[in-house]
């Protein structure tokens, strides 16, 4: 199955030291100007950082393309585990159909196209 972005931008992947010392570590992803940590960790993929050098550019909403995508392929759930902005965080809510889990996780079960969503 061919799946291009709305710009066109690949997912690379490399991987990172396991600081954290966790049983399953994360991965490094960019994607365009974004880059973060994510891993799969059971029945979800979890993002744990996401940072666009160059903010406004459209590229976030590539990587969230890309995880939907992904989630959708292998009928997965979508994990945010940490948000410090909490008007991001009620826009994802709102706007692309995250719910709010116990400390302060958001997740999108098995990625299905919130109403909401403009992808």
């Amino acid at each position: 199955m061919n799946f291009q972005t709305e710009h066109k931008l690949d997912f690379e992947v490399a991987s990172w030291p396991n600081i954290f010392c966790e049983k399953i570590p994360f991965h490094r992803f960019r994607i365009g100007t974004c880059n973060g940590l994510w891993r799969q960790n059971g029945d979800s993929y979890e993002i744990l950082a996401i940072e666009n050098t160059k903010p406004n550019n459209g590229h976030f909403k590539d990587v969230l393309q890309w995880f939907w995508h992904s989630c959708k392929r292998d009928k997965l759930n979508l994990k945010i585990l940490e948000l410090w902005n909490e008007r991001f965080k009620k826009h994802l809510i709102e706007k692309h159909g995250f719910e709010e889990m116990k400390g302060g996780v958001i997740w999108r079960r098995k990625c299905k196209k919130s109403k909401h969503a403009r992808m």
